[in-house]
């Protein structure tokens, strides 16, 4: 194995205590931050997821019958209730969180919900926090993927009899969407969008260069001519490709995990006691990121780099999340076209999805009502969630978002559609170490475009991965 891989991967297993939550906290920086994604991820990359049966939410005490679903399911508690909800998002999101809240208090009177915004990069050790001084909120908004360690620590609680109630199930949200929020087969969140990996491209720069504007490339053939094109016959860049600066491994991580499913890859075994992302699909991956670079003379820049250029109109396309939308419309307009991952190796993106929980603060009496019922609400009324630049969970909400309007509601009718095909990690604690901390896919793939390489990059992050698997296993019992 070459020296730089040993040099990066060697002597840092003691990392890996507590980089689940680590890891949870890049994300949430990425994903929460809108417009700030890639710098949330470069400030967090040192990305942003047990309790017994509780009480039946209920006014006066009785039960809600456990049968239904649908409308009326669920009711305001007759008692005053101040709930406290948190989220991470401190980009133009938050907005629009902060905006649809204001509208739910608008129409519930007996109920008074607080948001609270916090740093993406801090989210998890903040719960952490105020679980050890009694003051936890009562419902968060989370990533997936932070679900099953929150819930582990005590701070999220499996929330089984709000499903039943509320007659929530999997043909309500595309299947991968809706198990990601599952934990030892139980529900501990209810999903309220996906944030994929899009292409981003500049309709004015693929016009310059005599391609049609409005036909981003769709597979491998027409993504590599579009880059040589624009390269002929442009002044601006093709493609960038991140290489370097404290957000690469995030950035070059969910450009290679999209790779990595187009080409049939799976995280683990199905124990998920073995790391299995050294694969040929995982190799073919960081392969074909080393052949933009060598073959076809993509430059390699810091992370965000890529970003400001893009905003410059000096870099003609973009692969990063959907969160940047607010930032690039505001800085391209009708020059900006946005479309799903071309399908270079096969099918498939990279994707999150943040959810609504409740916390061990809300697991009781109307606190707990209180909380199902903002929950049920927020999820029927996700449509201007979609205009803050996400794509609603719900499958009847998306079709809402088809037909366009407010905020950035047009642009993300465009890619809906990767809400059927998105993929995730594994929902188990420290799920996401597998690509965005240190030893893991993203940093791999990241060595790879800098002449290390492919496959001892992956099989040195899966044997790591592998070791961190089994003591997740024997300590979590999963």
């Amino acid at each position: 194995m070459d020296k730089l891989v040993l040099d990066r991967l060697a002597g840092r297993r003691f990392l890996r205590i507590g980089a689940g939550l680590m890891a949870v906290a890049l994300i949430a920086g990425a994903c929460g931050g809108g417009d700030s994604g890639a710098s949330g991820a470069a400030s967090a990359s040192a990305p942003a997821e047990s309790a017994g049966a509780a009480e039946s939410p209920s006014t006066g005490g009785e039960s809600p019958s456990a049968s239904g679903g649908g409308e009326g399911a669920f009711q305001p508690p007759a008692n005053n209730v101040e709930l406290v909800v948190w989220n991470p998002f401190t980009g133009p999101d938050g907005n629009f969180f902060s905006q649809i809240v204001d509208e739910f208090n608008a129409a519930t009177p007996t109920v008074k919900v607080t948001v609270q915004t916090q740093p993406g990069a801090e989210y998890i050790q903040r719960l952490e926090a105020a679980t050890a001084a009694n003051q936890l909120p009562h419902v968060i908004a989370a990533g997936y993927d932070a679900l099953p360690l929150l819930t582990e620590n005590g701070i999220v609680i499996p929330i089984d009899e709000f499903v039943q109630t509320g007659g929530y199930d999997a043909t309500m949200f595309p299947e991968a969407i809706w198990n990601a929020g599952q934990w030892k087969d139980q529900r501990v969140g209810v999903p309220i969008d996906t944030h994929p990996m899009i292409l981003y491209y500049n309709k004015a720069l693929f016009t310059e260069a005599g391609l049609d504007p409005e036909a981003p490339p769709t597979d491998q053939a027409s993504f590599e001519a579009a880059i040589t094109a624009i390269n002929d016959k442009t002044d601006a860049d093709g493609l960038q490709m991140v290489a370097s600066g404290p957000g690469a491994n995030f950035l070059v991580g969910i450009l290679w995990a999209g790779l990595f499913y187009q080409g049939g890859g799976e995280w683990t075994n199905a124990d998920f006691s073995e790391a299995t992302f050294n694969s040929e699909a995982g190799v073919a991956a960081s392969e074909y990121l080393v052949k933009l670079v060598n073959e076809l003379k993509v430059p390699k820049v810091e992370s965000d780099a890529e970003l400001n250029a893009f905003t410059q109109s000096k870099n003609a396309m973009m692969f990063n999340g959907i969160w940047q939308l607010s930032a690039t419309q505001d800085a391209l307009g009708e020059d900006l076209g946005v479309a799903p991952v071309p399908n270079i190796l096969g099918e498939g993106t990279w994707g999150g999805s943040h959810n609504l929980a409740v916390t061990a603060a809300a697991q009781d009496g109307d606190l707990k009502q209180a909380a199902y019922y903002f929950i049920d609400w927020f999820s029927k009324n996700s449509l201007n969630w979609g205009a803050a630049g996400q794509v609603p969970a719900r499958n009847d909400v998306r079709e809402q978002v088809t037909a366009g309007g407010e905020g950035l509601l047009d642009l993300v009718a465009q890619v809906t559609p990767l809400a059927e095909t998105v993929k995730f990690l594994p929902s188990i604690p420290g799920g996401g170490d597998l690509l965005f901390i240190a030893n893991g896919a993203g940093e791999a793939a990241t060595l790879a475009i800098n002449g290390s390489d492919p496959k001892q990059t992956l099989d040195a992050a899966a044997q790591f991965n592998t070791d961190v698997l089994k003591q997740n296993k024997e300590r979590y019992g999963f």
